[in-house]
């Protein structure tokens, strides 16, 4: 049985990415909305919209970086 590899920098890196990839799909999801909902002039569609896509986005992305970690890569 092999000792699992515990150095806090890692878990460190892991956080910033999981922060990085919520924070970034919100608020991409949230400028691209309300840019076209500017640019066309329907006000909540594209808004709700991006923010889901940006939303799933991010979620994704984090099941992908945390994916490694798990032992579910192979």
């Amino acid at each position: 049985m092999s000792k699992p590899n515990r150095n806090p920098m890692r878990a460190f890196a892991l956080v910033s990415i999981i922060t990085s990839y919520v924070v970034g799909g919100v608020v991409g999801g949230l400028f691209l909305g309300l840019w076209l909902d500017k640019l066309f002039g329907l006000e909540p569609l594209f808004l709700i919209i991006c923010l889901l896509a940006g939303l799933g986005t991010g979620t994704y992305g984090i099941y992908k970086a945390v994916q490694p970690f798990l032992g579910d890569d192979q």
